[in-house]
């Protein structure tokens, strides 16, 4: 083989060689980079972190990791529609654990997204929570020890059941300014009974109304002799007590009642330290 042929042998050999072995390079800088934008994030410098998650992820497209700590930062920064892009994408990782967790910010990202639009579009607000419970469900399917989860479900879950019951009264104020509308454009119309008719109805309204009140104050001065009735009897029985001593048996079922009375959980401090996760891992 002549000179210029082993050459050429050898560029080429070359060149077949670090095509080759590409990825690998490529997964190393990933891996770097990840590294540091770790670093970055646990000082508070999310800016730093994501760019460098951001370089990451252009070696690794669909890496999990890289993925789900991309979020974690976006949603640090309060950019939750970027944020649940990040965590999606992370969905599609083999460790259940990791994919517990971005369902878990997944649900965390939807609360937050439907409370930024509670003043302004109540409807988008209660589909946007009830999402929320979904993805929480399904972080606790994969994880049943995501305590996290299952107090954000339950949490989220009453805090619907009053935006349930908000929306139903907008909609009823909503239906009833609706009906008002719609009746003085009918008297504008001539639709409604004329001014003669309408000044006899209105007397009637009017006599009606205070054979009402007439009745309630009645019932009302009843009402109070009779409660005055018990009081007085209340505060002879009470008289009478206390000059009794409360028993040992008595006293224990006392002390059985106070143990039965429901421990509400202080939901306010709780839930700030569980809307979030940390970075996964470095690798």
């Amino acid at each position: 083989m002549s000179k210029s042929c082993r050459v050429a042998t050898f560029f080429i050999s070359l060149c077949i060689f670090a095509v080759a072995n590409l990825p690998c390079f490529a997964a190393t800088d990933a891996k770097k980079n990840v590294k540091e934008a770790n670093r970055f994030y646990k000082q508070g410098k999310l800016d730093e972190a994501l760019q460098k998650y951001n370089d990451a992820s252009v070696a690794l497209p669909d890496s999990d990791i890289v993925n789900f700590n991309m979020g974690t930062a976006l949603y640090k920064k309060e950019d939750y529609e970027k944020a649940q892009d990040a965590f999606t994408k992370a969905l599609t990782s083999e460790d259940k654990k990791l994919e517990a967790d971005a369902l878990y910010n997944l649900g965390n990202c939807k609360y937050k997204l439907g409370k930024l639009k509670e003043n302004t579009d109540l409807s988008t607000t209660v589909a946007l929570l009830r999402e929320s419970l979904d993805y929480y469900k399904r972080a606790i399917d994969l994880d049943q020890k995501n305590t996290d989860a299952r107090f954000n479900h339950e949490f989220v879950e009453r805090e619907l059941k009053v935006l349930l019951d908000k929306l139903k009264q907008q909609q009823s104020n909503t239906d009833k300014q609706k009906e008002q509308e719609q009746q003085q454009e009918e008297q504008k119309q001539g639709t409604c009974p004329t001014g003669k008719e309408q000044g006899k109805e209105d007397k009637e309204k009017e006599g009606s109304a205070q054979e009402k009140e007439q009745k309630q104050q009645e019932k009302e001065g009843q009402e109070g002799q009779s409660q005055q009735e018990e009081q007085a009897a209340a505060e002879e029985t009470q008289q009478e007590e206390q000059g009794k001593e409360l028993s040992e048996e008595g006293a224990r079922a006392l002390l059985e009642r106070y143990g039965q009375e429901e421990t509400t959980p202080n939901y306010e401090d709780r839930r700030t330290g569980a809307y979030d996760r940390e970075v996964s891992k470095d690798w």
